[in-house]
């Protein structure tokens, strides 16, 4: 059976408008060097592996490609995905991989197993990144954080939301040093967010909402992003029908200083599912041009120095000439940062080990991508390890085991060095440390497991200089087996076809095949039947093109999810629009979490 591809889009739910401002002009004689960055959400298999050979191609190379197996890295490793990551990589291309955030929970959008806790948010959300590089090692260069929040709290002053993300951040430059990670709130988010990620995703849209010339008041960025490095701005414009009209983007997307740009010909539902046919064209005129080669920077120099982090300071060069600066760790490259002319220019650097002698150097890079020579070499040894670790956290408690998930909860640590505050938890499954959890939780929803399965949990106290606890003792928990889906049902009411059933797992994607004239040589060829019609998740979808051919329509003004309860989900959708002959449908119900898919027998419902 053919898999249905994914529909993932990147975070297309708007949150708050931008605030419209001028964009200041640079110097005259330099064009804003970009990279195009791709978020390849097509296959590397099958009719669509030809995008992935074509992006390694000097003609069409991105800079960057956003790879996304299943709403994430889904739970097994992909063959296919492991070569064309791989390949990429090889290629010079910086592979990252995708990791739903779900606004953390903050507008009721629910993880897996259906929580909008922002800590079984966060729980989900490590297991992603863990997962990318668990199953693709050292092919993986960092991590695009879908659905990102853009206001900086609930409240006026507050940063929890932001907070959300900086943590995020963290978590994945600590235990990957280098790696790059990207935030997409799809519009311009408040400037509390400049530090929440290396690069920010400000605008994702249309065409129609994007260029001077199809709009009164087309899109332009805020007040920060103005002088912000353009290294750290990325701008996504689908529905770009022809070459003519990518050149009038990519200018505008100069002139709004976005270091990284994808334009593409495609369309929603999924603008992402294929390379355009102008995409050499973007990459060439994408590059930059003039330009002067930047003054080598100063050394920098170190403050705040801690157990695990410090602030590198440096003079900054003179605007506009310089637009940003690039700080390396050794030889990694462990960041950028704009120009902060007239102060001095700032950059945090954490994730460091107590005791550790690091070097650190700074190259200045002006707008049309010009670097300079690195700036003298600063070493410095970050502080001593506290002098006594925290205290080892209670055994840990299980209870709620699912197919695929636990709760575990465990009595605090203390530290005496810390007044008794303990900085993180670090949980273990099967002797492998798979989450980081604030020091104020003591607790967590453990997902991603296999039914049936069987594990051990062990739990440890880790204070702010990284001195960590020894380990709990081991607590075992197996997980369940049912039944992936039961109980469906099929039956009309009030004009509506109206479909049920229990899924007992939690499937990225949901199912509804629905076959309208009973007959399964037409429509796609589904466990024995033909559907001509599909429910993805709350999305209703008409079969096009032939009939081998995964190719589906959406059904504008429909949303067919009614209700979901403990698994249990309904749709309605009105027998007017699941047009089709004779009174009698076929009705297969499927859950798919890129790894496993889950069918049942189909469902005989007569709608007349």
């Amino acid at each position: 059976m053919h898999n249905p591809r994914w529909r993932t889009l990147l975070g297309a739910t708007l949150l708050a408008a931008p605030l419209l401002v001028t964009t200041p002009a640079h110097a005259a004689d330099a064009v804003l060097d970009q990279q195009v960055a791709v978020p390849a959400y097509f296959l590397p298999s099958g009719d669509t592996a030809g995008f992935w050979t074509q992006m390694n191609t000097a003609a069409s190379k991105p800079g960057v490609l956003v790879a996304n197996v299943a709403n994430g890295p889904g739970d097994e490793v992909k063959p296919a995905y492991t070569s064309a990551l791989s390949a990429a990589h090889a290629a010079g291309i910086k592979v990252i991989g995708y990791v739903d955030t779900g606004y953390f929970g903050t507008t009721g959008l629910g993880t897996r197993l259906g929580s909008a806790s922002a800590d079984d948010w966060r729980a989900q959300v490590q297991s992603d990144v863990n997962n990318w590089y668990r199953f693709y090692g050292s092919s993986i260069d960092g991590i695009f954080f879908d659905q990102a929040q853009n206001t900086c709290g609930p409240t006026a002053g507050s940063q929890a939301y932001a907070n959300l993300y900086r943590e995020a951040t963290a978590y994945v430059k600590k235990y990957h040093p280098g790696a790059t990670t990207i935030a997409n709130p799809g519009i311009a988010p408040a400037a509390c967010y400049q530090d929440t990620a290396d690069i920010l995703v400000t605008f994702e849209g249309p065409y129609s909402a994007y260029d001077v010339a199809t709009r009164s008041a087309p899109y332009q960025p805020q007040a920060w992003e103005a002088a912000y490095d353009p290294q750290r701005i990325w701008h996504l414009v689908y529905d770009v029908p022809d070459a003519t009209a990518l050149a009038k983007v990519i200018a505008r997307s100069k002139a709004n200083n976005a270091g990284y740009v994808y334009v593409t010909d495609d369309v929603l539902p999924n603008p992402w599912d294929r390379l355009p046919p102008y995409q050499a064209g973007q990459v060439t005129a994408a590059k930059g041009s003039g330009g002067t080669t930047p003054a080598t920077p100063a050394k920098p120099t170190a403050s705040q120095v801690k157990a695990t982090g410090l602030r590198l300071s440096w003079t900054s060069a003179a605007y506009p000439g310089v637009v940003g600066y690039d700080i390396y760790q050794g030889s990694v490259k462990i960041g950028t940062e704009a120009n902060f002319t007239p102060s001095a220019t700032v950059f945090d650097v954490a994730g460091l080990s107590p005791a550790t002698a690091y070097t650190f150097t700074v190259k200045a890079r002006d707008k049309a991508g010009k670097v300079s020579a690195a700036s003298q070499a600063l070493t410095v040894t970050t502080a001593a390890a506290s002098a006594s670790a925290p205290t080892v956290p209670g055994t840990p408690v299980v209870s709620d085991v699912g197919p695929t998930s636990v709760k575990l909860t465990w009595a605090a640590a203390t530290d005496a060095d810390s007044g008794d505050y303990v900085a993180f938890y670090d949980v273990y499954r099967n002797g492998v440390r798979e989450l980081s959890l604030p020091g104020t939780l003591t607790g967590v929803t453990l997902g991603g497991l296999t039914p049936n399965t069987s594990y051990g949990f062990t739990v440890r106290a880790r204070d702010t200089t990284d001195r960590a606890s020894a380990q709990t003792a081991t607590v075992s928990a197996t997980t369940t087996n049912p039944a992936p889906i039961t109980n469906p049902t099929a039956a009309v009411s009030n004009g509506n076809a109206v479909y049920t059933a229990t899924f007992n797992l939690p499937y990225t994607q949901r199912h509804v095949f629905i076959d309208t004239d009973a007959n399964y040589q037409t429509g796609w060829s589904v466990n024995q039947i033909g559907a001509e019609f599909m429910i993805e998740n709350n999305t209703l979808f008409q079969k096009t093109g032939a009939s081998t051919d995964w190719s589906w329509s959406q059904v504008p003004g429909v949303s067919p999810l009614v209700s979901t309860d403990n698994g249990r989900y309904q749709w309605s959708v009105p027998l007017s629009v699941l047009t089709g002959s004779g009174n009698v449908q076929k009705v297969v119900f499927h859950g798919t979490d890129g790894s496993r898919n889950d069918y049942l027998p189909a469902v005989t419902l007569t709608t007349s």
